[in-house]
């Protein structure tokens, strides 16, 4: 699974709220206009049970697309938390995991499973040390934005090469 960043996830719950409130909004209105004037010549009991039942669909969408937005709010929240806690991993990584300093403590450490000189892929050990390293600095670093964030450094660091 792709990890998805907490401002992706607020654009998506704004967008929806926006969508469903609308559509809720124009439903029930539309619900309330055929009610009233019965465009159909529909029996009695057919218009209450139409109007009634779609009527209570709209109002879910409403109802769903206020939800969506509270939770656009929390995101946003979540989002600038995120987005703080990223310059502070960004900076500290730009000054102390240097290409230079990468290769030495992956060259030099035993902790790891793959070997820089071997046949392996060195993205690997390198992704670990790199890791390791910001782990030990920020505690608090949710696992998924930590490897999202990982290859994103390490592609700038080392573009396409092994």
């Amino acid at each position: 699974m792709v990890y998805r960043s907490s401002a992706e996830k607020a654009e998506d719950n704004h967008s929806s709220g926006i969508m469903l409130i609308t559509i809720g909004a124009l439903g029930i209105i539309g619900d309330i206009i055929f009610y009233i004037y019965n465009p159909l010549d529909m029996p009695v009991f057919n218009k209450y049970l139409s109007c009634g039942v779609m009527g209570a669909l709209f109002v879910l969408f409403f109802v769903m697309g206020i939800f969506s937005v509270k939770t656009y709010k929390i995101f946003s929240e979540k989002a600038k938390e995120e987005n703080t806690m990223l310059d502070q991993v960004k900076s500290w990584c730009t000054e102390n995991l240097t290409k230079e300093a990468i290769e030495e403590g992956v060259k030099f450490s035993e902790d790891y499973e793959f070997e820089v000189d071997s046949e392996d892929d060195p993205y690997f050990a390198r992704c670990e040390y790199i890791k390791d390293r910001i782990q030990s600095q920020f505690m608090n670093v949710d696992e998924d934005l930590l490897d999202a964030f990982i290859d994103e450094y390490y592609t700038g660091l080392y573009g396409d090469e092994n």
